[in-house]
């Protein structure tokens, strides 16, 4: 399904929908980046939780669904998934001439009116459907009760998914990886434009430092408990940043061995990379994009070989993979890594390809704008006001 259409200029009028606005995760962090494709772009999403997500958005226009009210955290909006579905196929997006929507769930379910234009940047296909066995414990986003019920119907689901996916004109995803799911899943191409990072965030790394770091949602199939139970086995000092669902069990798991740091600040995060000895990465990852932040700091990664570290990571250039997902490998890694040597200048080298620059460019052309606007800061442009959401600054008292 090539999609074709009229290329657009950029003074087009072109509106983000995005699944939720509920943490800080690699989703939003792209989505700050779309916002800086197009800085005149107003960003329609199910749920805004500006205390829980990035500070950007507090300064761009964001709209909210009707029932968002209802979604108090993170879980509570996921649990609400089928509410959000219902509420993007009903959403009224005349006026614009082109609509990127960024999704893994929900946004992609919106349907444009007759001559608008649909791009779809669909992260990975919906985990919750495709890969439920990726959840555990706490990490579920459903009662077990419901993900049985779930279980009977997860077939007619996984097609209605496929029907609606492959009714998208344009789709693009983050990594050959994740183009090759959704090829299995959907049964279509979609167009590769990997997630950056802005280089000149970070900065080099000086000598060998005295922690491992890893950077995750602290939930089951991110497998942060890897990387704890090896640190612990170890003696070697770990720093915890993010937090989530697992966060009391791997403390107990932990014990004095780790530090948990929570959310922190970009700026903190930047010196956290650059202070560490090298991140550890357990999670098989659609993509991952804090990989290619170690790496834009010169630092190396220690990471599960599987998904899209294949394509961000260079082994024995820029870091060392582990090939089973058990406390031994993670062990064994991170033996053979405090073995060997690393450049630092070289490291950042494999990250620049990953500059926002060259996403922005490509995710312009994506959505078929012609010439490039001058990029802007995220919150330069406000945007107009829609009657038919509810205005996310007014509803959550965002000034």
């Amino acid at each position: 399904m090539s999609g074709r259409h009229r290329p657009l200029h950029a003074t087009s009028r072109v509106a983000i929908v995005h699944d939720a606005l509920v943490n800080t995760g690699g989703a939003e962090r792209t989505l700050t980046y779309m916002c800086e494709a197009f800085p005149d772009a107003p960003v329609f999403t199910s749920v805004y939780l500006p205390e829980r997500t990035f500070e950007a958005f507090r300064h761009r226009d964001v709209r909210v669904l009707p029932g968002a009210r209802l979604a108090v955290n993170e879980r509570r909006a996921k649990q609400l998934f089928p509410l959000w579905v219902l509420g993007f196929r009903s959403l009224d997006l005349s006026g614009f001439e082109a609509i990127l929507s960024s999704s893994t769930f929900a946004a992609k379910h919106i349907r444009p009116p007759a001559g608008v234009h649909h791009a779809c940047y669909c992260y990975a296909p919906f985990r919750l459907l495709w890969k439920p066995e990726a959840y555990d414990g706490a990490s579920l986003p459903i009662s077990p009760a419901l993900n049985g019920a779930l279980a009977l119907v997860r077939p007619m689901l996984c097609s209605w998914d496929r029907q609606v996916t492959r009714r998208i004109p344009a789709l693009a995803t983050t990594c050959q990886h994740m183009a090759e799911e959704i090829a299995r899943c959907y049964n279509r191409q979609a167009r590769v434009i990997y997630v950056p990072v802005r280089l000149s965030d970070y900065t080099l790394g000086t000598g060998v430092g005295n922690y491992y770091l890893t950077v995750s949602r602290l939930m089951s199939h991110k497998r942060v408990d890897l990387a704890v139970s090896a640190c612990q086995r170890l003696g070697r000092r770990l720093v915890v940043v993010g937090d989530g669902p697992e966060l009391t069990a791997l403390r107990r798991l932990a014990g004095e061995s780790a530090t948990f740091l929570g959310k922190v600040s970009d700026r903190e995060l930047a010196g956290l990379y650059a202070g560490c000895r090298a991140l550890l990465f357990c999670s098989h990852e659609d993509y991952g994009l804090s990989p290619i932040e170690a790496q834009a700091s010169g630092r190396p990664v220690i990471a599960f070989g599987a998904g899209g570290v294949l394509e961000t990571v260079l082994e024995g250039e820029t870091g060392v993979f582990f090939r089973t997902q058990d406390v031994d490998a993670v062990v064994d890694a991170i033996m053979a890594f405090e073995r060997m040597t690393f450049e630092t200048a070289a490291i950042r080298r494999v990250a620049a390809r990953f500059d926002h620059t060259r996403f922005i460019d490509e995710l312009r052309g994506f959505v078929g704008v012609r010439e490039a606007a001058t990029t802007k800061a995220c919150h330069d442009s406000p945007g107009a006001e829609s009657a038919d959401l509810v205005p996310a600054r007014t509803e959550r008292g965002v000034k």
